[in-house]
């Protein structure tokens, strides 16, 4: 074989602590939520945004729940970036709305908190071992 065509297998020995398992099925379950209300409330006509946003915003937070589940790397940085973008329109929406939103600053910040953890980043950010 050819030095272009070998492959090299990664071993997966990350373990990842309970907290990222956590995130990743709340992630689940809000994704879940929004895909139910792409189809469900435009047939009620309740719908406030068109139901492709709901779909895309659903299908954003199954995708990354996918990646911290599974210990990606970009899952880790895009979740990172998800608390930063949604505790800007938090703040906006605060700001602009007149609308209180203590509650998702906090949670937002707490999720990038502990994504910071010194366990947690280096869970996510070590080079993964090739395999023997």
């Amino acid at each position: 074989m050819t030095e272009s065509l070998k492959t090299e297998t990664i071993q997966n020995d990350r373990t990842l602590p309970r907290g990222v398992y956590a995130l990743a099925s709340l992630l689940f379950l809000a994704g879940g939520a929004l895909l139910l209300a792409a189809i469900i409330l435009p047939l009620l006509g309740t719908a406030s945004v068109p139901w492709f946003i709901y779909l895309l915003y659903g299908g954003y937070f199954l995708v990354i729940g996918y990646g911290l589940w599974g210990g990606k790397r970009w899952a880790f940085f895009a979740t990172l970036l998800m608390c930063a973008v949604l505790g800007f329109y938090q703040f906006q929406n605060a700001l602009v709305l007149g609308r209180n939103a203590l509650f998702q600053v906090i949670v937002l910040a707490a999720i990038a908190v502990y994504m910071l953890q010194p366990a947690v980043r280096a869970a996510f950010l070590r080079p993964a071992q090739p395999a023997e």
